[in-house]
């Protein structure tokens, strides 16, 4: 196990949850937006810019991929400042990839293991086990 700053991010494509790793066990604890500026505006851009459902339909696709540019450019900023050293990505495999095609050069190698299942409605417990192979493992 590293002593690295993991960040857990879980994203649906429209919603983001960020745990966080400090390399010493499997342990995930909340980023909290009363604690980290960025993210409390990343949590309220997502709020105002909330993709629209038609009846019976998913997201409108270019309404997610602006969401995932948030996302990215929100990841970039926080890499910047030495705020995590490697990143877990959870979420459904489509978003995985729309995502990752989003993030910079500099964030694409720092994505060690990837979770394709929506985790986000899960608890902290659960999601420290669904992970803990790809923590414990890199």
């Amino acid at each position: 196990m590293s002593n690295a700053t993991t960040w857990a991010v879980l994203t649906d494509g429209r919603y983001i949850r960020i745990l966080v790793n400090h390399g010493t066990d499997t342990k995930l604890l909340t980023l909290k937006a009363e604690e980290n500026d960025a993210y409390a505006e990343l949590c309220y851009q997502v709020v105002n810019r909330k993709p629209k459902h038609l009846a019976g339909q998913s997201v409108k696709a270019e309404e997610q991929l602006d969401y995932l540019q948030l996302v990215a450019d929100f990841l970039s900023n926080q890499y910047d400042q030495h705020l995590f050293d490697r990143m877990v990505i959870a979420a459904p495999e489509p978003v995985i990839k729309e995502l990752k095609a989003r993030l910079t050069d500099t964030l694409k190698p720092l994505i060690f293991g990837e979770r394709t299942e929506d985790l986000l409605a899960k608890s902290n417990d659960e999601i420290e086990k669904s992970l803990a192979n790809i923590i414990i493992d890199s």
